[in-house]
């Protein structure tokens, strides 16, 4: 039996190509896995030395301490404070109107009643700023007799308007002031026969009434500072008088030109 087994295995050597049996098996593995480490001081590597010449570069201490006073460089963040109740407060405040404005915009009606409720807002904070009296405004426009009165009550044929607005300066009383000068210009434009005085007259109708550009125009700008002064309730000092006066002496000299 074993004669027999060895001529088999005898055949079958023969039967293989020489090419196979004239080269190496290679076997695939991982070399780091059968790489003897402790032997590696005796390894003789044949490469050439390294004559590379190295260059040794070093910073410039000038370019250092220049960089270092750059504030573009200065990386360092302030430290983090815990928020104060008052800045919590705030921050809820914020949320609750963002809420609440979020709220009242997914209707029609809820933003129309935002976008009234923002500009009566906005006219508020203006006429605060501006320091206008909104109910003297309204109430001047709604009794427009009453102010007549009160503002435009003397003749203006009987008036001694030198001697009262020496007299309004004197007391510096120059809201007054201006009153009278806007007096005294309608007085000159009547007796010049520009215009028609009349009691109930707005400033508007005399403006209407002047047939002249020149006249139109200085007019009423010294309108406007009557009414800036009267209206206003604006604090009018002496500067602002100066200026009525020589609009009322622009006036005055156009007047005498026609």
């Amino acid at each position: 039996m074993r004669t027999i087994l060895s001529i088999s295995i005898w055949l079958l050597s023969l039967s293989l190509p020489l090419s196979v049996l004239g080269q190496d098996i290679y076997i695939d593995y991982d070399s780091t896995e059968y790489y003897d480490y402790g032997n590696e001081d005796d390894i003789i590597y044949n490469a050439s030395n390294d004559t590379t010449k190295v260059e040794v570069k070093e910073f410039a201490q000038e370019k250092i301490t220049t960089l270092k006073s750059d504030q573009d460089f200065n990386y360092k963040e302030p430290p983090t404070m815990a928020e104060s109740i008052w800045d919590r407060f705030w921050k809820w405040i914020g949320r609750f109107i963002s809420a609440l404005f979020e709220g009242a915009t997914s209707t029609n009606w809820g933003r129309v009643f935002v976008y009234v409720a923002a500009f009566v807002g906005f006219m508020v904070i203006l006429l605060m700023i501006l320091r206008v009296n909104a109910f003297r405004i309204l109430y001047s426009g709604a009794d427009r007799g009453t102010i007549t009165t009160n503002v435009f009550h003397e003749n203006i044929h009987e008036m001694d308007f030198d001697q009262l607005i020496q007299d309004a300066i004197a007391q510096q009383k120059y809201r007054e002031g201006i009153r009278l000068v806007f007096l005294q210009s309608l007085k000159l434009l009547t007796d010049k026969q520009f215009i028609h005085w009349q009691a109930g007259k707005t400033n508007h109708d005399y403006i209407n009434e002047l047939n002249t550009s020149e006249l139109k125009i200085n007019f009423n700008e010294l309108s406007f500072y009557f009414d800036y002064a009267w209206y206003g309730n604006f604090h009018i000092n002496k500067e602002a008088f100066k200026k009525t006066q020589q609009l009322f002496h622009s006036l005055k000299q156009k007047t005498s030109n026609q």
